[in-house]
């Protein structure tokens, strides 16, 4: 009696390429200047594995008064955003004609070091898979990503994104039928006065443009400003929205924080935040953070309890972990190459 032995050898990873973007509809994205993911190969039914680019100078993304530069979460969240998107379209079938909605999304960085950028734009490798939410019909009504993000080898982070989805001819009777009427649209409202903006430094800044809030009011142990970003800003409003994205809510609760009293050097490495609602563009949006109650914990680490409430419902609630600036610290050999 004889057995065969499978001597066949495991396939071998596929070779990701970061020499062009891919197709900007693929990420819901107006301007190949904002596509972050460079390549997309299927690796299981819902399995991917991703490239991304990520830019060592960005008008948004880079543009912090923190030392040492790293590239921030943000951008690690948008470059996850990007690549479930683009393997839902590919690997679950859902139609380019189809608005995705953030529910909720969550990054943890385990190795803030990792990030420190090199001389050239970093090369960042996404693991995930994209699950289908599906209704008692069948129809999918959502999905839910999970990625692990890479730079040179070492584990970055790891994020989670939960999206509903929709028809684009849906969508907007969807938003009629909340609102009772049609909701307005940032191309609408370009060149509209907001409130005295509240100062760049204060929110980790260097550029005006790129502050979301009003001035802050500060009572007892919290502080609340209004949220009013600058929709001619091309990097938070790429194309016309109806509604203030979870991007623009998510940097609206870094910045409070900072207003809070965390360090403007202080960098996130954790996120959880949850959107309840849309965030409408016509009435006041109000954001209100806290400090955690224990201050400081004994590594330095500081978290933030951010909510969003407007016309006197609770439009979301973000979660923010810092960890303060290595002062001193040299970058890590080899990191973002």
């Amino acid at each position: 009696m004889t057995t065969s032995i499978d001597t066949a050898e495991p396939e071998p990873a596929p070779v990701l390429t970061f020499a062009r973007t891919i197709d900007r509809a693929l990420v819901h994205r107006a301007a190949v200047s904002e596509v972050l993911v460079t390549d997309l190969v299927q690796t299981g039914p819902e399995d991917f594995l991703a490239g991304a680019q990520l830019p060592v100078g960005h008008a948004y993304f880079s543009d912090h008064v923190r030392t040492p530069v790293t590239f921030d979460f943000l951008l690690l969240l948008e470059a996850a955003r990007q690549a479930g998107v683009a393997a839902s379209h590919r690997q679950l079938g859902i139609s380019r004609d189809t608005t995705f909605l953030v529910n909720n999304w969550s990054i943890r960085i385990g190795d803030p070091q990792v990030l420190t950028p090199g001389d050239r734009p970093g090369e960042m490798e996404l693991a995930g898979a994209v699950t289908p939410v599906t209704a008692r019909n069948g129809r999918v009504r959502g999905v839910s990503s999970s990625v692990t993000l890479r730079i040179a080898g070492r584990e970055a982070a790891h994020t989670r994104i939960d999206v509903g989805t929709a028809k684009s001819s849906d969508y907007g009777k969807l938003r009629f039928l909340q609102r009772r009427s049609t909701p307005p649209l940032t191309t609408d409202l370009l060149g509209v006065l907001r409130s005295r903006p509240a100062d760049a430094a204060d929110v980790g800044r260097r550029n005006p443009a790129n502050v979301v809030l009003g001035e802050p009011i500060h009572l007892g142990d919290a502080v609340s400003a209004q949220v009013e970003p600058l929709f001619e800003n091309k990097s938070l409003f790429d194309h016309t929205y109806d509604h203030i994205p979870a991007m623009v809510l998510t940097e609206a609760a870094r910045q409070l924080a900072h207003l809070a009293g965390v360090p403007t050097d202080a960098t996130v490495t954790g996120c959880t935040a949850d959107f309840t609602r849309f965030a409408e563009l016509d009435s006041p949006l109000v954001a209100t953070a806290r400090l955690e109650a224990a201050g400081a914990a004994a590594d330095g680490r500081t978290g933030c309890a951010v909510a969003f409430e407007q016309d006197g419902a609770e439009a979301g609630r973000i979660a923010l972990d810092f960890t303060p600036a290595p002062h001193g610290a040299r970058a890590a050999e080899g990191t973002a190459r």
